[in-house]
């Protein structure tokens, strides 16, 4: 447990206000997080989160995929493409639909910043890149340098249960849909969009008077807790993949105080609002 925990070196990806990597901050500061946070970068220049991290000493870099938009950068040369991303656009499961030039031309504009981000975190080597608001899907280049052969070295948080309601609005697409309980999900990424092998999850009630706001608040209060503490989870070597009976990963958590984690993570969330 905590005595035997490793501190991990975490490069956190933002795109807004970083409430979620505050909360690691504040974790790690407080000595009940085993970690260091060595990079913030954001995809937004304009992210509060970026603040954030500066006002407790993290460095931060910004990569505005904005830059690599079809109105700043109309053509895109084969030559600023890895060698493999024709592999890339046949192992890719983020985009569907779309015509073969249109899907190649997007998951390229993808590329072009990910070659950026990987260029900042790859001097830093760290442990763990996790994902805390950070709106951007990643492609496989991004996935295969901190995956592979049953490592997960990338981590996400998710406003929903998963697999129900993935993507970017989770939270509204729980309440616009009548459920009577949401949550989130810590998982590691894959690549493809949410499918990942889950960590963990927490749920909330969700009351008769209701308001979204209501509803993302209570939410967040349990995404604080549950992040923080599945990278926790890692730094004490607690989370075990390995492979079900179907062929699919599934996260072993070996942390023998896990239930009762769980149980005042749940009773806290239960605790009915005031209007």
């Amino acid at each position: 447990m905590e005595a035997r925990a490793k501190r991990l070196k975490l490069a956190v990806l933002i795109s807004g206000g970083g409430s979620n990597l505050q909360a690691m901050i504040d974790q790690a500061e407080a000595g009940r997080l085993h970690a260091q946070i060595v990079l913030v970068v954001s995809s937004n220049p304009e992210a509060y989160g970026l603040t954030r991290a500066q006002n407790h000493g993290i460095k931060t870099a910004v990569v505005d995929y904005g830059k690599y938009g079809r109105k700043n950068l109309p053509t895109i040369t084969r030559s600023s493409l890895p060698d493999h991303f024709g592999d890339l656009v046949e192992r890719q499961r983020i985009y569907s639909g779309l015509p073969a030039h249109r899907l190649e031309d997007r998951l390229a504009r993808l590329v072009l910043a990910e070659q950026e981000i990987v260029g900042l975190l790859e001097p830093l080597n760290p442990d763990l890149v996790c994902l805390a608001g950070f709106m951007r899907l990643l492609s496989p280049f991004f996935i295969e340098h901190y995956c592979g052969e049953g490592t997960y070295r990338v981590m996400n948080i998710h406003p929903a249960l998963l697999p129900a309601f993935p993507g970017s609005h989770g939270y509204e697409d729980t309440f616009s849909y009548g459920c009577r309980f949401g949550g989130i999900t810590v998982h590691f990424v894959d690549e493809g969009e949410d499918t990942g092998p889950i960590i963990a999850q927490a749920v909330y009630p969700i009351w008769p008077e209701d308001t979204l706001d209501l509803v993302k608040k209570r939410g967040l209060e349990l995404e604080y807790a549950l992040y923080s503490q599945c990278i926790q989870w890692m730094a004490q070597g607690d989370l075990l993949v390995e492979k079900a009976e179907d062929g699919r990963p599934r996260v072993l958590i070996l942390d023998p105080d896990y239930p009762r984690f769980m149980e005042q993570l749940t009773q806290q969330s239960f605790a009915r609002n005031p209007i």
